[in-house]
């Protein structure tokens, strides 16, 4: 950051550091960490390694969102893609480009949030990086430790149910609320601007021996094409009304739309969608009573998807 202030990059970095959670509250602090020139982790027998990006005007708007939140959503998301690896989050690296004329309180303020979601998932930070930039954006790096089998996309088995461990199309409603004004619909806008990588249900998965796993990013619609795609088979929705969130439904009859069509295409939902056979379904649901089956897999018949509302789309990041 080029002498944008007496405080400087240096200070910017300084501040950083300081938002490093205390070791005791780390799955596997690193062994040397952010402050030095580069990390130094433990030796990790399975590491998994994900990034993400946070970009102004595409992930998050000012106006819609404090500069804490930003930082929390930014490694929720990023953490999420751990969750769905069967991974424990272990080191996050974030480089964050500012624009000169923002003040250096936001980016103290987006590390405060950086430093909330580090430590709710014992995650440490190995490092980062601040730049001048055109545009407020966070790039995030990181590295977690696989718990057993990893689970994979492309492992959907005919005869299996395809399914999602939480409600669908709460982050949708809660970006047309922002978008609109609305503020009778605080838990749909919660889902939106603060989404939490479901590492509670993935243990339960685990335990259950489940192998086809992905994070709900891009909406059912996307993600269950995605699935199926990499599966070979075709992916056959059952979506029923009575699975939406109340929130939801009542949103949907205020703006006129299907709770179907919001479920089947609404976005960072950041739950997780998977397989399994009907009986680990059941034992699943004993543990984790949100599951909510949603389809089931097929042969593959000319078409990843059948069973899509009428008027329902792909999400896409805008």
């Amino acid at each position: 950051m080029a002498n944008k202030k007496e405080s400087g990059e240096f200070s910017l970095i300084e501040t950083l550091v300081a938002r490093r959670p205390p070791k005791d509250a780390l799955y596997r602090p690193c062994l040397m960490a952010a402050g030095d020139d580069a990390a130094l982790l433990a030796s990790l027998s399975r590491p998994v390694i994900t990034t993400d990006t946070q970009r102004e005007g595409v992930h998050f708007r000012h106006e819609w969102q404090t500069p804490s939140e930003i930082g929390e959503k930014a490694v929720a998301v990023t953490l999420s893609d751990l969750a769905a690896s069967f991974a424990s989050p272990v080191a996050l690296f974030v480089n964050l480009g500012m624009p000169a004329h923002l003040p250096d309180v936001m980016a103290e303020e987006i590390y405060d949030g950086l430093g909330v979601a580090l430590q709710r998932y014992r995650c440490d930070l190995g490092g980062g990086n601040t730049s001048q930039s055109s545009q407020l954006s966070l790039d995030l790096f990181a590295i977690g430790e696989g718990q057993g089998a990893m689970p994979m996309r492309s492992g959907a088995e005919v005869g299996d149910l395809l399914c999602v461990t939480g409600p669908l199309g709460m982050a949708r409603g809660g970006l047309q609320c922002l978008e609109a004004g609305e503020t009778r619909f605080p838990d749909l806008v919660r889902a939106f601007k603060a989404p939490r990588p479901r590492f509670d249900a993935a243990d339960v998965l685990r335990e259950a021996g489940v192998r086809c796993v992905m994070d709900i990013s891009d909406g059912l619609i996307g993600d269950a094409r995605h699935m199926a795609k990499a599966s070979g088979v075709t992916l056959s929705l059952d979506l029923k009304e009575e699975m939406a969130h109340e929130a939801l439904t009542a949103w949907c009859e205020v703006i006129g739309e299907s709770p179907l069509s919001a479920m089947a295409s609404g976005g960072e939902e950041y739950e997780l969608l998977f397989t399994c056979s009907p009986p680990v379904l059941s034992a699943i649901e004993a543990v984790c009573p949100s599951v909510i089956s949603v389809g089931r897999v097929t042969a593959y018949s000319g078409s990843y998807l059948v069973g899509l509302p009428c008027d329902a789309s792909s999400f896409e990041h805008r």
